[in-house]
């Protein structure tokens, strides 16, 4: 049986090595590298890290699309257009969050001018359009964008639009964004520097720290990884130990054996307190 790698390096060869496989096998393998990319995206989102929510964003629409070739289930499919959506949110919030810091260009701003006044400064400030193009942050004509799910929406808000979504079974962006905005309840501020000409609300005030992940954050860590072991394991039962090389796979065994220890390790001290 051929193996599955955790995340997609090219789309075409995902989808043909995913043919191989019969169709537990395939929703293992989907599931696996979801459950991988949450790990990573909710690191980069909990850092604000804009390149690394980036990457992760293109992979989860890189899973999105195998996805929807290899005609996984009903559930899998919205599982992948789900983890985009988070990602788009997560970009939209590190993108104000970055604009309140100085670090990404508001509306109106002028990269040169900026830069001028901030000589001594060490990071280079960038523009949204960086990390998205105009329209996957405005989503016009009708603000159903990034920001539609991101400015003025709080967790909850957001939590409760994707929910409805799913329910209805139709997670596009449009569609969670326009539920996002119809739930915002925060007060248009027109004059608001930080809100792009065709967005209305505000941006969101608070911006998780780049330095330390809170305890909620550690806490939705630990349970994606429990969900990313649970796709690993799935994916075992599909594996013929016979039909590996013991030698060859030498440098992979001691890498699982590290992190498995690294997994114990984090459990203990959890315990322990």
């Amino acid at each position: 049986m051929r193996s599955v790698d955790v995340l997609p390096p090219d789309i075409e060869t995902k989808v043909g090595a995913l043919r191989t496989l019969d169709g537990a096998a395939q929703a293992a393998a989907v599931t696996a590298m979801l459950s991988h990319s949450r790990t990573g995206l909710l690191a980069a989102i909990a850092a604000q890290d804009l390149p690394q929510i980036v990457e992760w964003k293109a992979k989860g629409a890189a899973i999105q699309e195998i996805a929807k070739q290899v005609r996984l289930g009903k559930e899998l499919r919205l599982d992948a257009d789900e983890f985009v959506r988070r990602a788009e949110r997560g970009l939209g919030v590190a993108v104000r969050g970055g604009q309140q810091r100085g670090d990404v260009l508001r509306q109106g701003q002028r990269a040169d001018h900026i830069q001028a006044q901030q000589e001594n400064r060490d990071t280079v400030i960038s523009r949204p359009t960086d990390y998205a193009s105009p329209h996957e942050l405005s989503g016009e004509p009708n603000g159903f964008g990034i920001y539609g799910m991101t400015d003025g929406v709080s967790d909850e808000q957001f939590e409760d639009a994707i929910a409805e979504a799913r329910a209805e079974g139709n997670l596009s962006r449009a569609n969670v964004a326009r539920k996002a905005k119809a739930k915002a309840t925060a007060v248009i501020d027109a004059d608001d520097p930080l809100i792009d000409a065709e967005v209305e609300p505000p941006p969101p005030p608070a911006v998780k720290s780049k330095k330390r992940l809170t305890k909620h954050d550690s806490t939705e860590m630990l349970t994606n990884i429990a969900g990313m072991l649970g796709g690993v394991v799935e994916a075992i039962r599909f594996m013929h130990p016979n039909d590996i090389d013991a030698a060859q796979a030498r440098p992979t065994i001691e890498n699982i054996r590290q992190s498995i220890g690294a997994v114990r390790k984090l459990l203990k001290e959890i315990e322990n307190g």
